[in-house]
């Protein structure tokens, strides 16, 4: 499933990497209070590794045109690769590529330039695909889910009906447990929004409905 706090794993990562350079490009000095824009810098890429995946030696800060400089190119506008996004609910972003104010944030990266958050059309345009515009969806969809009025609660048990299936969702001792139509799942997960969050793709996903066949499959025989 797409989590949606992986994505976030990069604005923490970012956000420290700065911090560490003490919130100035190791450039040119300049800083955000100087009207620059403040950019991680990978000295080096490693294939299939995400953007928040480095070590924190292997980064630095560098404000967008010094950024610009050291690969000695302009920003890619091909060749970006779909990563994640996030919902900001009240809170809006801006397009690191237009500018306009984007509620959807989406991820892209290049293997030689800094990852961007970027609008739903920007993405799709940038990676080629409609992965924006279908995780746009999905988050509408799971946030419509997780607030839903639907949701019951008693005795530790937080059900629902969703989409056929009834769903309830088990608070134990440090963790909490699915079950699905009477029947028991064995993931532990952490938290009651996990927990959730992970029975909404698993529905949504199609993976229920292959479950429950192959359920029903091994039942007759």
């Amino acid at each position: 499933m797409a989590n949606l706090h992986a994505d976030k794993k990069w604005a923490v990562f970012r956000a420290r990497i700065i911090e560490l350079d003490s919130g100035a490009c190791l450039e040119c000095g300049r800083t955000e209070a100087d009207g620059v824009v403040l950019q991680v810098h990978h000295k080096h890429y490693i294939r299939g590794r995400k953007p928040w995946e480095y070590d924190p030696s292997d980064c630095e800060t560098l404000c967008k045109g010094c950024h610009a400089r050291e690969h000695g190119e302009i920003r890619p506008s091909t060749g970006l690769e779909y990563i994640g996004e996030d919902d900001l609910g009240d809170l809006f972003g801006t397009c690191e590529l237009c500018d306009t104010a984007i509620r959807y944030v989406h991820h892209i990266q290049h293997p030689h330039w800094e990852p961007m958050g970027v609008g739903t059309d920007c993405c799709d345009n940038l990676t080629g695909t409609e992965e924006a515009t279908k995780a746009r969806k999905r988050l509408g969809r799971l946030r419509r889910f997780l607030t839903s009025s639907k949701w019951s609660e008693k005795g530790g048990r937080h059900t629902i009906q969703h989409k056929g299936y009834k769903a309830a969702i088990v608070a134990q001792a440090h963790f909490f447990r699915l079950e699905i139509d009477d029947v028991f799942g064995k993931q532990d997960h952490e938290t009651l929004i996990e927990a959730k969050e992970f029975l909404f793709d698993f529905i949504d996903s199609g993976q229920a409905a292959e479950f429950f066949e192959r359920w029903k499959a091994r039942a007759k025989r």
